[in-house]
């Protein structure tokens, strides 16, 4: 099938719902190359917390930026759509279909809508001025001071997302015109966005799961490997499912309150994951847990958007 140019797939949900697999199926189906979307699957030497997908698991189908970074070192969005674009470039120059796999929204969401990355920080006064009105009165009355200003922004923004809050904020006084009213960029691809979902139970029993099979393969050994030459407080090592691992390490915790604080804490992520993706992107979801045999249905979907003359993003399907 002739793929046309500057269209790419995105495959999200939460953790442990089957994107990997269902990346490669499109990947063989419809003549794809996997580019990996999961902030932490970029790091070498973490591949059992991170559930990455292993060579022998890619069915054929070449994977890009797996191993990409060294766990000392930082990662950033604005990092991860460069390496994107260019890997979606080479993709498409083999007339391959980009298909994009993961479960880090924001990454995924600065590509799909080409986002502004690493541009002039705003003044550091204005700045540290929100931050502390943010210390002294709280997240909530800092996100009613954006609802004042600009109601459209403020209702696409969570409060717990102070750090979006504080831009917004800082945007409206340096401009003087609302946030939500300011030039959006222009998408460099249309994009079809696959969403995968599974009932809440689960969801929840698949996840605790994964946790004790990641540990039955030596996630205990990994962490303590890269303790020897990783700080703990790098960005690498606050991945869910590392962090919890430290006190146990540290002599603070036994390793039995360390793993069951790791599947609370994917739990939630994976409850923050969907919330995100149903908010944030047109997303057509799947149960493929339930409804395997809906794969078929995944793939006629895809070609028939690829068959389709070029044009927006479409709207939210819910299945």
């Amino acid at each position: 099938m002739d793929k046309p140019a500057n269209r790419i797939v995105m495959i999200v949900g939460p953790t442990a719902v089957g994107k990997s697999d269902l990346g490669i199926y499109l990947a063989q189906q419809l003549q794809g190359e996997v580019i990996n979307g999961d902030a932490y699957q970029i790091y070498r030497h973490m591949n059992i917390g991170t559930a990455k997908i292993m060579p022998d698991e890619m069915g054929g189908i070449p994977h890009h930026l797996l191993d990409i970074v060294d766990p000392q070192m930082a990662y950033s969005v604005a990092k991860f759509k460069a390496a994107a674009e260019a890997a979606i470039t080479d993709v498409s120059s083999r007339r391959h279909l980009p298909i994009l796999v993961g479960g880090t929204g924001f990454y995924l969401n600065s590509l799909r809508l080409n986002l502004p990355l690493g541009g002039k920080a705003p003044p550091t006064a204005v700045r540290q001025r929100w931050q502390a009105a943010l210390a002294e009165n709280g997240e909530h009355w800092l996100w009613k001071q954006l609802h004042q200003q600009d109601p459209v922004a403020a209702s696409q923004i969570e409060s717990a997302n102070t750090r979006r809050v504080i831009r917004a904020l800082e945007v409206i006084e340096l401009t003087g015109t609302r946030f939500s009213e300011q030039p959006q960029p222009q998408p460099r691809y249309e994009t079809l966005v696959i969403g995968l979902t599974t009932a809440r139970p689960v969801l929840y029993d698949r996840i605790n799961t994964r946790v004790d099979a990641m540990m039955a393969a030596g996630l205990e050994n990994e962490v303590a490997n890269l303790l020897k030459t990783v700080p703990p407080d790098a960005q690498a090592l606050q991945a869910i499912g590392y962090k919890e691992l430290i006190p146990y390490f540290r002599g603070q915790a036994d390793l039995a309150t360390c793993v069951a604080l790791i599947k609370q804490h994917s739990r939630h992520f994976a409850k923050r994951q969907l919330t995100y993706f149903r908010n944030q992107m047109p997303t057509h979801w799947f149960d493929l847990v339930a409804h395997p045999e809906e794969k078929t249905a995944v793939v006629a979907l895809v070609r028939d958007w690829l068959k389709q003359p070029a044009k927006g993003e479409k709207h939210e399907l819910d299945r």
